[in-house]
């Protein structure tokens, strides 16, 4: 199990406290509780009186690493510019213009949500083999 980084966790992330949970050993909600560090004052957390501990719990969340992109601006040098236009267009329709230029500059990860998106617009302009600019590995604790 890799070492969770409380400085990475979204301030609005859910915890959970169940501890008796079946799932509490792989679930990224309990286990980010075990790092909260002393200092912080106020958190997130789910009411324990309306979850109950199961293997269906309906706030699981993987404690698994994912992979996420940064950054494409390498894919439009292999494009034709018709093919450009549709790419851009189309995730510029699906991000709006700021939040696509932030993810093609690579200012901003794109989740493994966005780099399936991003994946079936290439197919759709003929060039799925084209690949993100750097790829991390990161817990995923919004998709």
């Amino acid at each position: 199990m890799n070492t969770i980084d409380y400085t990475q966790v979204p301030y609005n992330f859910a915890l959970c406290l169940h501890t008796q949970c079946p799932m509490a050993s792989t679930c990224l909600r309990r286990l980010v509780w075990d790092t909260v560090p002393d200092s912080q004052e106020q958190l997130n957390v789910l009411n324990p009186s309306c979850t109950t501990p199961s293997d269906t719990c309906r706030h699981y969340r993987p404690a698994q690493k994912e992979v996420y992109a940064r950054g494409f601006c390498g894919m439009q040098a292999q494009m034709l510019p018709a093919q450009y236009a549709k790419f851009s267009d189309k995730l510029i329709k699906y991000f709006s213009r700021n939040c696509y230029y932030e993810r093609r500059r690579g200012d901003r990860l794109c989740s493994p949500k966005e780099i399936a998106y991003i994946r079936e617009v290439l197919t759709s302009i003929g060039l799925p083999h084209l690949e993100f600019d750097a790829y991390e590995e990161r817990y995923n604790f919004a998709d």
